[in-house]
């Protein structure tokens, strides 16, 4: 008789490939080492190949084993999408809801949408997760999020996408900077500025570079981790930045010393939208999600 994989051997594997350890994949599971590796042993056995390249000094999954985890991801996913689908009330938005949003706009769309959002949907449980876009996609691939908040352009072809808003962006720069005296601002004013942008890997620095069409000198460049780090160095003289108007409606220059200009040019502008995966048994809720908020972008 064939003994079939079962859905926890398949999980011990995900767990052991993304923690890279058997001692981090057992903590996580919540068992212990010989038990996890005991299911692993079981999974080789059913399947009559080696997943794991057990003669190397550290972890590393076998050609085999790669494969395995590729299919083991995407049936654990579909799986979770059938539980989904059968705990789903026939109303929209109600139980459990995974929601990641990128650090430039989470801080300044959440506060003011989330309020209504659960007065509107009290049987919505919404679990947030604020990161990077590139990880919110490898989760969101992954089935470890429902759906994420993210700024184009930002090539996706193989998830839904619905735009929900765009998001101008307005030139911050010291009280008594040149550039105060002008009633609109170029990009290629900025050319001999020093810019003050977020670190590689933040798509709100891609956006804007992308907005001046690269018009100046990188090398020059100043790199913060937030949002609230660079409006604090801008005030303080250490160069100039573009801030997307989210951010601004929400207060964060308030009280400092900047003078915020608006930006020349249509392509000066991110748009907003709500992605998730094709066919996900969470798609309905997507929709009016991406449609609540778009009332709190641009008021």
């Amino acid at each position: 008789m064939t003994i079939r994989p079962t859905l926890r051997q398949l999980h011990y594997l995900c767990v052991l490939a993304q923690k890279g350890s058997f001692r981090g994949a057992a903590e996580a599971c919540f068992v212990s080492q010989s038990t996890l590796s005991s299911g692993i042993k079981q999974l080789e056995d059913s399947l009559q190949i080696s997943l794991v390249d057990r003669g190397s000094p550290q972890f590393l999954l076998t050609s085999a084993g790669e494969t395995v985890l590729e299919r083991a991801q995407i049936l654990l996913r579909d799986v979770d999408d059938l539980v989904a689908s059968v705990q789903q009330s026939e109303s929209l938005l109600s139980g459990k809801f995974r929601l990641g949003i990128i650090p430039s706009v989470g801080p300044f769309l959440l506060p003011r949408a989330l309020p209504s959002l659960r007065k509107a949907y009290p049987d919505l449980r919404l679990y947030l997760r604020e990161s990077l876009t590139r990880d919110l996609l490898t989760d969101l691939r992954a089935g470890r999020l429902d759906a994420a908040v993210l700024a184009l352009p930002y090539r996706m072809d193989d998830l839904c996408i619905h735009v929900f808003g765009r998001d101008r962006f307005q030139i911050a720069v010291p009280k008594g900077h040149d550039l105060c005296t002008k009633t609109m601002v170029a990009k290629t004013d900025l050319r001999e500025e020093t810019l003050i942008l977020l670190e590689d890997g933040h798509c709100l620095r891609d956006h804007i570079l992308a907005s001046l069409k690269r018009g100046l000198n990188e090398g020059d460049d100043v790199h913060a981790t937030s949002l609230i780090t660079i409006v604090q160095m801008v005030a303080n003289g250490l160069g100039v930045t573009l801030l997307p108007e989210l951010a601004v409606r929400a207060g964060l220059a308030n009280g400092l010393d900047l003078k915020l200009l608006p930006m020349e040019g249509k392509e000066a502008e991110r748009e907003l939208a709500l992605v998730w995966r094709p066919h996900s048994a969470l798609e309905q809720n997507c929709t009016p999600l991406a449609e609540h908020l778009a009332q709190f972008v641009g008021v």
